[in-house]
């Protein structure tokens, strides 16, 4: 072989070996690849993480305290996730690590460190342990400047500071599902005692008895503070407008307590005790709430409050509590002291000294309805007549009084067309010289009515058909 065919031989050998070296390098790299960007840490400062007891965490976002007591951590104005308040002693005061420093940095602003955007002081008793002032985002990295215990080096850090130093309260308050009721519709008895506040009951009942509307004007009634049922006001709308107050629980704080912290807020032994209850869409299933209401916060005015079932503190503003529990129970009342459908009504006497009207409603042999004022036929108008003069007839306040041992100066005695569908019902009407005479109702006095409205009824006793 020639000498030149060796040489190009030689050559071509050597470079099928260097080419063989470089693809198992390439190949090797490709299967075992390094990262040239990889970050290395130093720490900047240790403390003892053990010892840690209270941390302040002030941000653009939220400022707050958390305490250590036992094993939780708490705060004065709100409940915590333990879960995300643990990760500051975990993960962040026990690896108090940096990226990069600046030993001389230029001014403070080149930093976002003349106003942070999160400062974190950790302390020991009395003893702060360290603090950490947040600065800008790194511009070109997933990093923050930050300083230390306020000395002078600038430090570069990983973005998990930020993580955990920069976020809304809703990342560390613990969610309490309060409840929500979808409709007014699905209220069914609502429940207020204690002193705190005069009590009431309201109830929502499948048939009530007195209601002689015809169309279910009265599903609600009070039972207190009346002592004989009064219907709600639902046709004018003030009683549905009151229920809207019980569809949601808005607070303005949540506090975490041990079971024997209670009575430092009044709610061992609480002043007042509200039950709202309530079904579903479909009315099969009731839940119910229950509020304990407690002492005031004497800095703001807000209640501090208890739902049962929840071991936390609740603040709600003066102005809720009071539409909810101290609202006029009488201005939520249908103010007549009957309100009669003719076709109900089989039988209505009315009696005033020697005056008597009979108002009577019967069914002909082909089902017509027959209507009588005392034994004189009347037609469907003189009829709806009778039953507007009843219905003007209005209350005028809550007062309750004893049953007066004197004669009334007017009877009405009502009986049912459908005795299975309501009950007889007695008003009488005692005169009152203060001009506001006394109604009893259902064999109790709860209310007064202006006289002059007695006496118009009376008026029209006397003039009505067959009047004697």
């Amino acid at each position: 072989m020639k000498r030149a065919s060796i040489v190009r031989l030689s050559l071509l050998i050597v470079a099928a070996a260097a080419l063989t070296v470089v693809f198992l390098l390439l190949k090797k790299q490709k299967e075992n690849p390094t990262n040239g960007d990889q970050v290395t840490y130093f720490t900047v400062t240790t403390i003892d993480v053990n010892s840690v007891d209270r941390i302040s965490l002030k941000s653009t976002r939220y400022e707050g305290e958390f305490k250590k007591d036992g094993e939780t951590w708490v705060s004065d104005t709100d409940l915590l996730n333990q879960k995300i308040i643990l990760q500051f002693p975990d993960q962040l005061l026990s690896n108090l690590r940096a990226i990069a420093k600046v030993d001389n940095p230029s001014s403070d602003a080149e930093y976002g460190l003349d106003n942070p955007s999160a400062v974190l002081e950790a302390y020991a008793g009395s003893e702060r342990l360290v603090r950490i002032e947040l600065g800008d985002k790194v511009p070109t990295k997933d990093c923050y400047y930050c300083r230390f215990n306020g000395e002078k080096p600038v430090y570069t850090v990983a973005e998990n500071y930020g993580r955990l130093m920069l976020k809304d309260r809703s990342y560390y308050v613990d969610t309490i599902t309060l409840p929500s009721i979808p409709d007014i519709k699905n209220i069914q008895e609502i429940t207020l005692t204690g002193e705190l506040f005069p009590e009431f009951h309201a109830i929502k009942l499948e048939k009530n008895p007195y209601d002689y509307s015809g169309a279910n004007l009265f599903p609600w009634i009070f039972t207190k503070p009346y002592r004989a049922q009064w219907d709600a006001d639902v046709i004018n709308g003030p009683w549905m407008d009151q229920l809207e107050w019980y569809l949601r629980i808005y607070t303005d704080g949540v506090r975490n307590v041990k079971p024997d912290e209670f009575a430092q807020y009044g709610l061992a032994d609480p002043k007042a005790t509200l039950t709202v209850r309530y079904a579903d869409d479909t009315g099969r299933e009731e839940n119910s709430y229950t509020l304990l209401i407690g002492d005031r916060n004497a800095e703001t005015g807000n209640y501090y409050v208890k739902l049962q079932g929840i071991d936390a503190v609740l603040e709600i503003t003066e102005s809720k509590i009071k539409s909810m529990c101290e609202f006029s129970v009488f201005s939520c009342t249908y103010k007549s002291i009957f309100f009669p459908s003719t076709l109900l009504v089989k039988k209505a006497v009315a009696q005033s000294g020697d005056t008597v009207m009979t108002f009577t409603h019967e069914k002909s042999p082909e089902g017509d309805d027959l209507y009588y004022v005392n034994g004189v036929a009347v037609d469907g108008a003189d009829a709806l007549t009778w039953a507007q003069k009843v219905m003007a007839m209005k209350t005028s306040t809550f007062i309750q009084n004893d049953t007066p041992s004197v004669e009334p100066i007017l009877t009405i005695l009502v009986e049912p067309f459908d005795p299975t569908v309501n009950e007889p019902l007695t008003i009488r009407i005692f005169d009152d010289p203060s001009g506001y005479d006394i109604v009893e109702r259902l064999g109790v006095c709860d209310c007064t009515i202006d006289s002059r409205l007695v006496d118009d009824f009376i008026d029209y006793m006397k003039k009505a058909p067959g009047a004697k």
